[in-house]
């Protein structure tokens, strides 16, 4: 029996094993269990100023359902039509990234509208570009977006987003508003509010993005990120999806894909009259009638000093004084002040403002989100405990 028992183990030992491979968990994939963000299934029984009161100023992100399915782009923005058009400046070209999985290192490259529309099923190439000229006529403005001093002096890009499918993004943050609307294929994206941005490592806060490998998160690397309650939000063609500034997020698309962002600036969203906004929707609106501030200098504008008063004045709240985020809160203040005093006198001016370099406004907006994320956390804390006392 000895023997026999020897002989199988032996013969079992001599067998080759496969390697079990270890799990890899996509980001978002784990932890407590994740939330669903807001879906509004009716987007005109939602005002403009109902949605800036409720969304925008609380900078919560909501899902509007089937909000651009009566826009020409949804019926008429195939490969096919694309090709057709006529009327194309000669010199006109796109940006298309070459690599589908994003780590922003990948070279890009410029190419003709149509040669992109040519090539993008048989590469990894993918667009993502202003859009077009010749497009803009197609593209209906979503109803909560048609107010004409957003359209006019606040929108600061609006950019298409065109593959083959099957891209992701970095985990990152946006230095605007955004409002995401697809109008081919499936897009899902994981979020994570900024009240846990001290979970999620930035380790390129030059860029305001992660490292982290998105389809297989390094738990020893980041272990914040085990605490982390995530929120998703699953978009289909037609649908919108309202990211609100600062609000960390990660997202990939599946099969043919096209969407269009418009980016507004968030340091202006209280400078709208939303009582003027409130009008008839006109589905006749589309992009040829929003001018665009473009990119340069968002994030050098005084605005975000103007954004810190809030900032300055919790500091004064005794129930904040002596915590550890006030300390926090009170260094990070200090290290702003020193990259924003140019001259080194002690104080800032309109000379300090005009002097600074973009590269310290990049620091400066790095440390502002941060202190947004404290401010935004602290005072839902008060409001909770609040209620609690009510109770």
């Amino acid at each position: 029996m000895a023997i026999h028992i020897a002989l199988v183990c032996s013969l079992l030992l001599s067998i080759p094993r496969t390697p079990v491979a270890e799990t890899k968990i996509a980001f978002g994939a784990a932890n407590p269990p994740s939330i669903h963000v807001a879906i509004v299934r009716n987007e005109r029984s939602l005002s403009t100023k109902k949605f800036f009161t409720t969304f925008v100023s609380e900078q919560i992100p909501v899902l509007f359902k089937a909000a651009i399915l009566n826009s020409p782009a949804y019926r008429l923005w195939t490969d096919e039509y694309f090709m057709k058009l006529s009327g194309i400046p000669d010199n006109h070209t796109v940006l298309a990234e070459s690599k589908k999985k994003e780590n922003r290192t990948y070279p890009t490259v410029r190419m003709p509208f149509k040669k992109f529309v040519s090539v993008y099923n048989t590469t990894d190439q993918y667009m993502v570009e202003s859009v077009p000229p010749f497009l803009r006529k197609d593209y209906m403005l979503p109803h909560h977006l048609q107010c004409e001093q957003l359209m006019k002096e606040i929108v600061v890009e609006t950019v298409m987003w065109y593959s083959s499918g099957g891209t992701s993004s970095v985990v990152h943050t946006d230095s605007v508003e955004n409002m995401n609307c697809l109008v081919a294929g499936i897009k899902k994206f994981v979020f994570v509010s900024p009240e846990h941005a001290d979970k999620v490592l930035f380790d390129h806060p030059e860029g305001a993005y992660s490292g982290i490998d998105v389809d297989d998160v390094d738990y020893t690397k980041y272990p914040g990120l085990a605490d982390v309650r995530f929120m998703h939000a699953d978009l289909e063609p037609g649908d919108c999806l309202y990211i609100p500034f600062n609000w960390i997020h990660q997202v990939r698309s599946y099969n043919r894909n096209i969407a269009v962002n418009i980016w507004w600036n968030s340091f202006k969203n209280k400078a709208i009259d939303l009582e003027k906004c409130d009008k008839k929707f006109d589905p006749a609106l589309t992009l040829d009638n929003v001018v665009t501030t473009g990119m340069d200098g968002l994030e050098s504008s005084p605005e975000i000093i103007r954004c810190l008063v809030p900032a300055i004045y919790i500091m004064k709240d005794p129930e904040f004084v002596g915590t550890p985020e006030h300390d926090r809160t009170l260094t990070i203040l200090e290290k702003m002040f020193e990259l924003i005093d140019v001259d080194g006198d002690g104080k800032v001016d309109a000379m300090d403002l005009e002097a600074l370099p973009e590269s310290r406004w990049t620091e400066v907006s790095v440390y502002f989100k941060e202190i947004y994320a404290i401010e935004k956390k602290w005072e839902d804390t008060e409001e909770e405990e609040e209620v609690h006392d009510e109770l």
